[in-house]
């Protein structure tokens, strides 16, 4: 898969030249859902968080006030289990943008069956026989919105939630390798001069 390319300079984060400071993209895996727990691929299709991936999210939201985290933008995939983890991570009344591209990986008519019935990972370009995208083609939407995202004006401190296959592949992208995280996982990047950095995990 793709990785980024640093430039070269005298940024601690990206290497540029042209001194820009450091911005903070939390990107979260949206909490365990009912299809999680039967093992059920998900992809486009939805399912509501359960007990457990309520506290997953509110966990996460007693662990950002602990640590001061402030988000000045808050982003979502527009699918009903990534905008509730959301909802439950900022609270009621935060405006939160729904983007189409932090969507899950598209299966197509593989979604709706079980886990097991996939082939071992990476699965690359098996779900685009079944009407589904590619492995590149999921990767490469996550850079692109979140590399959008990021380049706006006054965001220095941005949550976005996500799904699992799509957070690994933007983890890929950065770092050059990277498993799926669990549900309800904070990944945290630096974001400079048009690079990321995972900085934490």
């Amino acid at each position: 898969m793709r990785r980024q390319n640093h430039h070269k300079g005298s940024c601690p984060l990206c290497g540029g030249t042209r001194g820009g400071s450091v911005a903070d993209l939390y990107l979260v895996r949206h909490g365990q859902t009912e299809l999680n727990v039967q093992s059920i691929l998900q992809g486009w299709h939805d399912s509501p968080l359960t007990a457990r991936g309520r506290e997953q999210a509110l966990t996460a939201r007693t662990a950002f006030a602990a640590r001061g985290v402030a988000f000045d933008h808050v982003y979502s995939s527009p699918l009903g289990r990534a905008r509730h983890t959301a909802e439950l991570i900022v609270g009621e009344g935060r405006s939160i943008e729904l983007v189409d591209d932090l969507r899950e990986w598209h299966f197509g008519s593989l979604e709706g069956t079980s886990n097991r019935e996939m082939p071992p990972q990476p699965w690359g370009d098996y779900p685009v026989a079944f009407g589904g995208e590619s492995e590149v083609q999921l990767q490469s939407r996550m850079v692109a919105a979140l590399s959008r995202i990021m380049a706006r004006p006054q965001h220095d401190c941005v949550l976005a939630v996500s799904h699992g296959s799509a957070c690994q592949e933007f983890l890929e992208y950065v770092t050059g390798g990277g498993e799926l995280p669990d549900n309800g996982a904070v990944l945290h990047f630096g974001y400079c001069d048009g690079a990321f950095s995972l900085l934490g995990w």
